[in-house]
């Protein structure tokens, strides 16, 4: 079943079925309660528009998330380092920024240790 939302001020309508194929995977993929309530909600506000628009750019530009828990990791596993070392540099500044290696010990950080990390520090 198909339906229909129309914005007149800005003249846009946007049909749209309970399936859509992804076409990152080829599935269909049932449309959730929350894009309709979305859709709905942009219609009758007249600004449909830029619902789209605006999910086109989140779709062609995904945000990156993993660089940044990539450099949590490592900023855990210097802390870790310097937990388990027994002493932290007498001579680091308060205004100095912690230059943090990228190192390859990702497999070596287990989550218990991460939780550990983040209890010593009041995290």
């Amino acid at each position: 079943m198909f339906k229909t939302y129309t914005d007149y001020l800005n003249k846009t309508a946007l049909t749209f079925s309970e399936t859509f194929i992804d076409v990152k995977t080829g599935n269909n993929t049932p449309v959730s309660p929350k894009v309709k309530e979305q859709i709905e909600y942009h219609a009758t506000n007249q600004t449909l528009m830029h619902l789209v628009l605006s999910a086109l750019h989140n779709y062609l530009h995904p945000k990156t998330s993993n660089s940044n828990n990539e450099k949590i990791l490592a900023e855990i596993a210097e802390l870790r380092r310097l937990i388990e070392g027994g002493s932290i540099p007498s001579n680091r500044t308060r205004n100095h920024e912690f230059t943090f290696k990228n190192n390859t010990e990702k497999a070596d950080l287990d989550i218990n240790e991460v939780v550990d990390v983040l209890e010593a520090f009041g995290g």
